[in-house]
């Protein structure tokens, strides 16, 4: 008699099969991608990894691709959980020195595009609400303080005040919405590396320590 069904191919048998090699497949690629990977996952690898106490966890907002972060974001009701972590991370900075407070706090990345001069001028925001705060860009190579403040580009800064062209006075920039004064990167230097590392620097910031509560550092990465 003529089969009324096929012998061959054995579809049920085949897609067992192609399911449990694939399904065996992803999990030694997901294995395999997690042991290759050793950057920092969780908060438990900050310690483990680097031997260090993690001091705040900034969430990551939704923003378009090639845009900043809204300058205004902190004061934003909308956003109460990422202002909450930055006030956290001021508490934990204000905290990790009682007897000897640290008056100046640099913020830097391990590459660019990290979220370093959102960091920085997010924290100062948080400390300006409390205290007299100044924010310095100190990336002089591609500064970006001005640019998040809407500064002109003739805006004298800190490389203006460390060149002796202009007063230090001349370059502070006082943002009123936040209680935050702004010191720019200025004209950008042939020779970045020496002017921060010259004396005239050294003397700057200890004479600002005198005039400010915090004194927070945008540096390059």
């Amino acid at each position: 008699k003529p089969p009324i069904s096929p012998s061959k191919p054995r579809k049920a048998l085949i897609i067992a099969v192609a399911f449990v090699v694939s399904g065996g497949l992803g999990v030694f690629l997901a294995l395999f991608l997690e042991a290759l990977n050793s950057g920092i996952r969780s908060t438990d690898d900050v310690e483990r990894k680097l031997s260090q106490r993690m001091l705040g966890l900034i969430p990551w907002q939704p923003h378009k691709k090639k845009e900043d972060l809204a300058l205004r974001h902190f004061f934003d009701p909308n956003h109460h959980i990422f202002s909450e972590a930055v006030r956290t991370l001021r508490t934990s900075l204000q905290l990790l020195n009682i007897d000897k407070p640290s008056q100046t706090i640099l913020v830097t990345s391990s590459v660019p595009k990290e979220g370093k001069s959102t960091v920085s001028v997010n924290l100062s925001f948080a400390l300006g609400q409390l205290s007299k705060v100044l924010l310095i860009d100190t990336d002089l190579r591609k500064p970006s303080i001005g640019k998040l403040f809407a500064l002109p580009g003739f805006q004298p800064g800190l490389a203006n005040v460390i060149s002796g062209s202009h007063h230090i006075d001349e370059c502070i920039v006082a943002d009123q919405q936040s209680n935050v004064d702004v010191l720019s990167a200025g004209t950008l230097p042939p020779n970045p590396q020496e002017l921060l590392a010259s004396k005239k620097f050294s003397d700057l910031m200890q004479a600002l320590r005198g005039r400010y509560d915090y004194i927070v550092v945008d540096s390059a990465p």
